[in-house]
């Protein structure tokens, strides 16, 4: 359900092999992307950390 939301509000995201370990983190560990009602904030974290110059390289 979460990742359905997420692809449709941000798209498909990318993550270099070094910024996954953030994702990931991200993904499972906030209470922005645990709790239904926070999951657009969740997209735009999401968002800004695949566009962010620590994760475009590489």
């Amino acid at each position: 359900k979460k990742g359905k939301f997420l692809q449709h509000i941000a798209g498909p995201l990318y993550f270099s092999h070094k910024c996954r370990k953030h994702a990931y983190r991200l993904y499972y560990q906030t209470r922005d992307c645990t709790i239904p009602a926070y999951f657009k904030r969740c997209a735009r974290l999401l968002t800004r950390l695949a566009g962010s110059p620590q994760c475009m390289e590489g």
